[in-house]
């Protein structure tokens, strides 16, 4: 993630992604909200949280 921070990718470091799951690197609400709102603006959140089937 610090890498990251210096060369921008993953929100400038701000997350990290894995096949199950989004780590948000600073805690609270407020930082969770700013990711997943930098996710869609970058048209990267149906690649990093997919939709479950209801079924």
């Amino acid at each position: 993630m610090e890498e990251w921070s210096r060369s921008g990718e993953a929100l400038g470091g701000r997350y990290f992604r894995c096949s199950d799951g989004l780590i948000v690197r600073d805690p609270g609400l407020d930082n969770m909200t700013q990711v997943i709102t930098g996710l869609l603006d970058g048209g990267d959140f149906e690649q990093i949280l997919q939709c479950l089937d209801n079924e």
